[in-house]
């Protein structure tokens, strides 16, 4: 499978034809299985695909069940397993929003360069881990930051917002060398996502202007909302000056 492959089976999929048939032996389905059999999916917590800058969804119907029964997991639209969305949902989504397509944070290797890797290390065909997934790979790429993001170096920012019973938390991470940058996020240990996000004092002042809440189409029981608290572990006080005076801890 190249770049060409994946754009030609998400336009045959756009224009009308069965993801089964489209996705039927190819190496996304490998892999989806191979995800499966190995328990990645239970590293992720739950997304809708209804994108929430334009209110419409990101990948079919169609396409949403086809990729959970290839993955064995029990969904009810719009809302499925974060990982199997997010990595091979947004690789065949040829849906536009504000900020690109979906598919552009894994192919133009932005995530991975922020994370000091291989810029083609969230694409199915990446050698010579070709015996792991995409998601394996990011999987591995982000639990170790959020355990400790204290201790990686390139961590900027760390905020958690909560309520009673979650915490979600967002890390912005740069790297030294290339200048790169992206935003991580995770709800009580479960992934959710990862993008390319321009690390200044602004960006971090709009993080927390606005009222604590569950972002980046992450969804959570209801009885688990409103999150009500924010707490900004990363920078530490000292170095919080170098940014604006905002709602920590309310």
């Amino acid at each position: 499978m190249t770049n060409d492959d994946l754009l030609a089976a998400s336009a045959r999929i756009d224009a009308g034809e069965s993801p089964r048939s489209v996705l039927d032996g190819s190496l996304l389905a490998r892999q989806i299985g191979q995800d499966a059999s190995t328990g990645q999916f239970s590293r992720w917590g739950l997304s809708t695909v209804v994108d929430e800058n334009t209110g419409t969804p990101v990948i079919s119907l169609e396409l949403f069940a086809e990729l959970h029964r290839l993955a064995g997991l029990d969904a009810s639209w719009p809302v499925g397993n974060a990982g199997l969305i997010h990595v091979y949902g947004y690789l065949l989504s040829t849906a536009s929003t504000p900020y690109g397509l979906k598919r552009d944070r894994w192919m133009n290797g932005d995530v991975a360069r922020a994370l000091g890797l291989e810029p083609s290390i969230f694409m199915p065909w990446f050698e010579p881990a070709s015996a792991t997934t995409p998601l394996h790979r990011l999987a591995v790429a982000l639990s170790p930051i959020f355990d400790a993001p204290d201790q990686v170096p390139g961590v900027e920012f760390v905020m958690h917002e909560s309520s009673d019973h979650i915490v979600a938390t967002t890390v912005l991470v740069r790297h030294p060398g290339s200048g790169y940058s992206a935003l991580l996020y995770a709800v009580d240990g479960k992934l959710l996502t990862a993008f390319p996000f321009e690390i200044s004092t602004a960006s971090i002042a709009s993080l927390q202007a606005e009222s604590p809440r569950l972002r980046y189409n992450a969804v959570v029981d209801a009885a688990q909302q409103p999150l009500d608290r924010r707490l900004v572990a990363l920078p530490s006080p000292d170095q919080r000056r170098h940014f604006p005076a905002t709602a920590d801890g309310v």
